[in-house]
């Protein structure tokens, strides 16, 4: 496919999937994507300039596409001014918040939870009833591929979160954190 040609199909494509699913999703600004973007449930998205999401030259570029989902009215996702989300980036706001500061960039394969999805009590589990807490990224934070932030994280400015993490708790700012679960390794100068 020549690019303009690619370009055109790209913004189509992207058109189609915000009308078929982001029909009760109030959606402000307009991010530069370069892949499918996905938006569906009930909630507010607000996006400041210069957010990019996708890339051409990284893995899933072609075959993935960035996932926005929230899950409640009150749910919300903010990102900062000149934000850069890599490829298949899926956040998913459940009546919470999520917040990503501004120059921030990810790798691929980034996924943010405001909740755990299910209760852990089998009683309430089917019940709807299962504990959310915002989620926030700080400023000119780096996020290394294939990491997962949980409910409740907030993640310091300036701080690099290394591939494949599992974020389970907060960070603070200027520190270097990676593993499974995610810990401080060193101080950033």
């Amino acid at each position: 496919m020549s690019p303009w040609y690619f370009r055109w199909w790209m913004r189509c494509k992207i058109s189609l999937y915000r009308l078929a699913w982001s029909k009760t999703v109030s959606v402000t600004g307009s991010p530069d994507c370069k892949q499918p973007l996905l938006i569906r449930g009930q909630g507010r998205i607000l996006f400041e300039p210069g957010v990019r999401i996708g890339s051409k030259v990284y893995q899933g570029y072609l075959n993935t596409y960035a996932n926005f989902t929230l899950r409640g009215e009150d749910s919300q996702i903010r990102i900062g001014e000149d934000v850069a989300l890599n490829n298949n980036v899926s956040l998913t706001a459940d009546r919470a918040s999520i917040y990503i500061g501004k120059g921030t960039v990810t790798g691929i394969n980034l996924s943010v939870h405001t909740s755990d999805r299910y209760n852990t009590d089998p009683v309430l589990r089917h019940m709807d009833q299962r504990p959310t807490h915002t989620v926030i990224i700080g400023e000119n934070v780096f996020i290394g591929d294939n990491v997962m932030i949980l409910k409740g994280v907030k993640i310091g400015r300036n701080a690099v979160i290394g591939a494949g993490s599992v974020v389970t708790h907060s960070v603070p700012e200027n520190v270097l954190a990676a593993g499974n679960p995610c810990r401080v390794i060193r101080t950033l100068t």
